[in-house]
């Protein structure tokens, strides 16, 4: 009676095993029933909104972080063209967002995806004599209502997103002679505005040679990290610091006020928190 019992509990437990397991992995990865019903959805959707169009699913995957599924919708004939269809676990279609492609903002990835290469490729060259923790470029692309704000974070050379055309072949190097920021976080032994001029003077050199074109740099110099511990406190940084500007003359002092100026406007902000 007893092993019966024991095997009976064994069982339960099994099964409970089971069904925990079962419970974990539709969480995290989602289960096939729910794929397929997705799948569907998304084919359904097609046919209805966009027949006539060469518009594909490329992917069904599962989205953990919101327990639903995404349908990746794109097209051969139009390197923009990239959307999603998010649906519930039950096939119901809960949004849809062609509306990127439409309002330029699909465009502004591949640019910004392009320039990124760009500037990686010299950022990441074993040449580049600058140790940084984070270093890239960056076109400053923002919606026309993002623009209109007056929101001070903006730049004032940033691209209109409306103004973008969808699949155009852009110059992505005038592009980034337009827009384009370089985000540099550089590490020094010695930080001071004199230094800050010499490395922002080295990286624009370093530019020019390569032939890569930038219109402003986000820029601190930092003290090194080590190896435990944080990094000492201190550092120079300036904010939309125009290309045309970083010349030898009277750079440091002009740095120097910069760094004074970013400074100030983060002890406001802290105010307003």
């Amino acid at each position: 009676m007893k092993k019966k019992a024991f095997k009976v509990l064994a069982v339960i437990v099994s099964v409970a095993f089971v069904c925990v397991a079962l419970v974990f992995a539709n969480a995290f990865f989602g289960n096939p029933v729910s794929k397929a019903l997705a799948k569907s959805t998304a084919q359904k959707h097609l046919a209805e909104n966009y027949a006539g169009t060469d518009y594909y699913i490329e992917k069904v995957g599962y989205n953990f972080k919101f327990s639903d599924y995404y349908a990746l919708i794109k097209s051969p004939s139009s390197a923009d063209t990239v959307f999603n269809l998010h649906i519930s676990p039950l096939g119901k279609l809960g949004h849809d967002t062609f509306d990127n492609v439409i309002n330029k903002f699909t465009t502004a990835q591949r640019l910004e995806t392009e320039y990124r290469a760009l500037t990686d490729k010299v950022l990441s060259d074993e040449k580049f004599p600058f140790l940084s923790d984070i270093a890239f470029g960056t076109l400053e692309i923002y919606p026309k209502e993002d623009i209109e704000s007056g929101n001070s974070d903006i730049p004032a050379y940033a691209i209109n997103q409306s103004e973008l055309v969808l699949d155009k072949v852009y110059d992505i190097n005038e592009l980034g002679k337009r827009a384009g920021t370089l985000v540099l976080y550089i590490d020094s032994d010695t930080v001071t505005a004199e230094k800050a001029a010499e490395v922002m003077l080295a990286i624009r050199d370093i530019f020019d040679a390569e032939g890569v074109c930038f219109a402003a740099m986000d820029f601190t110099l930092q003290y090194p990290k080590p190896e435990e511990g944080m990094r000492a406190e201190g550092y120079i940084g300036v904010e939309d610091f125009p290309y045309d500007e970083i010349t030898a003359e009277r750079l440091a002092e002009r740095i120097a006020e910069a760094d004074k100026a970013l400074k100030a406007k983060y002890e406001e902000m802290d105010k307003n928190l």
